[in-house]
């Protein structure tokens, strides 16, 4: 059986605007809104789910 990577969620300050810059800098479709998500599609059909937080970021590392 074959396994495939299938979304990840990603905190941010705006989730809409920091979408919209990643799709944008990686030429990808526009982001989709999906409940609290908007909703970032690589080429390989996984998902990078943005989703709002007021609390503090912490730093993560995603290599395209």
């Amino acid at each position: 059986m074959a396994i495939h990577f299938n979304h990840t969620i990603l905190s941010a300050h705006d989730s809409k605007a920091s979408a919209d810059f990643l799709a944008d800098m990686l030429g990808l479709p526009a982001p989709r809104r999906w409940g609290p998500f908007h909703m970032v599609t690589t080429d390989n059909d996984a998902n990078l789910d943005y989703m709002e937080t007021e609390g503090q970021i912490v730093r993560q590392h995603y290599a395209f």
